[in-house]
């Protein structure tokens, strides 16, 4: 198996509501056997103070889909669409597993590594899963 350094990527989710109480600060870790997402609500003059941070772990397996949108030959953006929806609900601004990160300076040359990444590892995973199917078929037998 490849050995990989994890890659790290800081976003946000800008706010949907008027007052901008659900805007959404966060950092995906991409680590050999799955990602792992913290966020945490952005907060306001209104709120006072930041969120608390929560962590979501996903396997590679329930990214659907994975598409980086540039501007002017630079990232600025990564959307994420997630097979199981309940696994993001919570998080503010993304609709039925559609994450659309908007990707901070800081990060930007680190998300040119993704598409590649991900999609290395989501075959990985859907062989093991069919060298599973395969086996078990062979064990009925």
């Amino acid at each position: 198996m490849i050995s990989i350094d994890p890659v790290n990527i800081h976003f946000h989710i800008p706010a949907t509501d008027p007052l901008g109480k659900e805007g959404v600060l966060g950092k995906l870790r991409f680590l050999p056997d799955g990602i792992t997402l913290s966020w945490r609500l952005k907060g306001s003059v209104f709120k006072g103070g930041k969120g608390e941070m929560t962590s979501i772990d996903l396997p590679y397996e329930e990214i659907e889909h994975v598409e980086l949108v540039k501007k002017w030959f630079k990232v600025r953006r990564l959307v994420l669409r997630i097979e199981d929806p309940a696994l993001v609900k919570e998080i503010p601004g993304v609709d039925m597993g559609k994450m659309d990160l908007h990707i901070d300076e800081r990060s930007r040359d680190e998300a040119k590594k993704l598409h590649g990444l991900i999609d290395f590892r989501r075959s990985m995973f859907i062989l093991d899963a069919q060298d599973k199917r395969l086996k078990s078929m062979r064990d009925e037998s």
